[in-house]
């Protein structure tokens, strides 16, 4: 027996009711019958007439990796981009998207995380004149049957019977959709036709047949900022760090591994104007405007703050990089933070350890390879 949904084939995840098998294993998507067929109906979709508009002008990285995505499309392949933080992936699958509208297909992005997801899709929104778009995430649906939806990983089960002609996933490296095998099941599901995967973080055991399209370079072309290794012991790094502070006098983020080291540190560096963020603590986003206007000095912060923030001539500090939790994916993601501005292109990353750990070793080798690629 088999799961038509995740091709679960563990038994003890198969339940029986009524002398009818389910699926516990994807059972939060709503019940699957094992001997249920999973047909996609077929909706048709007119031609659309739509045209997207930029306020700036991409760089020829961007410009030649989006026409290489159009192309990939048409000659009926999956890709998959490796795109530096911050080098403005999401603008690279416009005109994919123009494409595939105009030729009467239907479109989904979707992102991990809801926040995000609201974010693409007032960006989508003034890039694209008259596009009838769908917002889809925990707690909201609006527009479902739309020709291009916009949606959490976790809401595309609502989609797997109607589908999607190209679905691009970005941050297909991030926290629940990297390695949930049901997400990545449910997503290959709603895909009728192919899918563009973005990342910044691909490694070669995530290349499943996909053309790999690289853009090693940020917008403005400086090099990614090369976090620098302290090796000292715990007792050590409190002092580090407010030597750090005093002497750089900017905006800084403190990385640290648990929610419990949040309060903790923040403690410890009483005297100066520091506030905590984590999932448990209250009124991140306001925290984080205020040090984007200078109101604080520093944000202490679990992973929570890894992906999808920019804030201009930042600094970063990693606090017990030795942590398990602080792996090579997620350690370039947070060196991914510092130097995003054209007006502040450079900028410190500071990882403080107690052990030369491999993710360490991996995420330095890797965005010093990068820099090193021609742009």
């Amino acid at each position: 027996m088999e799961c038509s949904r995740c091709h679960n084939r563990n038994v003890e995840r198969l339940y029986e009711l009524n002398g009818r098998y389910y699926c516990r294993e994807c059972i939060q998507f709503h019940r699957v019958w094992i001997d249920e067929t999973c047909q996609q109906e077929n909706h048709q979709y007119p031609v659309c007439q739509v045209q997207y508009h930029l306020d700036f002008e991409l760089s020829p990285t961007q410009k030649e990796i989006s026409r290489q995505l159009v192309k990939n499309y048409q000659s009926h392949k999956h890709s998959a981009v490796l795109a530096v933080c911050g080098s403005g992936k999401t603008e690279i699958v416009f005109e994919l998207i123009q494409y595939a509208l105009q030729i009467g297909h239907r479109v989904c992005f979707c992102i991990p995380r809801k926040e995000l997801v609201k974010e693409l899709y007032q960006r989508i929104q003034e890039a694209f004149d008259h596009l009838d778009i769908g917002l889809v995430y925990g707690g909201h649906n609006e527009n479902m049957d739309a020709q291009m939806v916009i949606c959490t990983m976790h809401q595309l089960y609502r989609f797997e019977q109607s589908g999607f002609d190209l679905i691009i996933g970005d941050e297909v490296d991030a926290f629940p959709f990297y390695g949930n095998k049901v997400l990545q099941e449910i997503f290959m599901n709603c895909c009728r036709g192919h899918y563009v995967k973005l990342s910044a973080t691909f490694v070669k055991e995530d290349i499943h047949g996909e053309e790999l399209l690289i853009m090693n370079r940020r917008y403005h072309g400086y090099d990614l900022p090369v976090p620098q290794l302290i090796i000292c012991p715990h007792w050590l790094q409190i002092w580090l760090i407010r030597l750090l502070l005093w002497k750089w006098k900017k905006k800084v983020i403190i990385f640290v591994p648990y929610v419990k080291d949040v309060d903790k540190l923040v403690q410890k560096l009483h005297g100066l104007k520091v506030q905590g963020v984590s999932s448990i603590h209250e009124h991140n986003q306001e925290k984080l405007e205020a040090l984007k206007k200078g109101d604080i000095d520093v944000i202490v912060s679990t992973t929570l703050l890894e992906r999808g923030i920019t804030v201009e001539d930042v600094q970063v500090i990693i606090y017990h990089g030795e942590n398990d939790l602080f792996d090579r994916r997620t350690l370039i993601q947070i060196a991914g933070r510092v130097g995003r501005k054209i007006s502040h292109p450079q900028g410190h990353v500071y990882i403080l350890s107690n052990e030369h750990t491999a993710s360490i070793k991996q995420c330095i080798h890797t965005i010093k390879d990068l820099n090193k690629m021609n742009a």
